[in-house]
């Protein structure tokens, strides 16, 4: 097992949030909408990792060190252990009320889940299904938490 840190990791958390946004805007492109909603799921992923790595720092008691086996349920929890999400809400015109950022980040990891088979079959999800107007609802989503941890936290 490796160590991530934003001094080494930084540049290339970066390179690869670039690449997962823009396989997601091909396969949406493509029509292949729930593939392109796994890809914003990784996106996400990689988003809520580069900003633990790139943002914490010396102020939050140095710089931060993150196992390179971690997974976005335990990016999500230490992100709310030292309260990175739960101060952040917004509001879209499309979804209903304010919501913490933590409950959208976790439907978009619910919906990424659905990658796997048995979780797929356990839940009686059909990807074919999956619709353009379920993934615009998705990439709202994303955008919005993207938009928080870039501007708000």
């Amino acid at each position: 097992m490796g160590i991530l840190t934003g001094t080494k990791h930084g540049d290339a958390v970066n390179s690869l949030l670039a690449f997962y946004e823009d396989e997601a805007r091909k396969l949406e492109a493509a029509g292949s909408y729930f593939m392109a909603a796994v890809a914003l799921g990784t996106a996400l992923e990689t988003a809520l990792l580069g900003y633990m790595l790139v943002e914490w720092g010396e102020d939050n008691g140095g710089e931060l060190k993150i196992p390179d086996d971690v997974s976005l349920n335990d990016l999500i929890e230490a992100a709310d252990h030292f309260e990175l999400l739960n101060a952040v809400k917004f509001r879209e015109s499309e979804l209903s009320g304010e919501h913490p950022v933590e409950s959208v980040i976790r439907e978009i990891q619910g919906m990424r889940n659905n990658l796997h088979p048995a979780k797929a079959l356990r839940k009686s999800f059909d990807p074919a299904s999956f619709d353009a107007a379920q993934y615009e609802r998705l990439r709202k989503i994303y955008r919005a938490v993207i938009n928080n941890l870039l501007h708000y936290l």
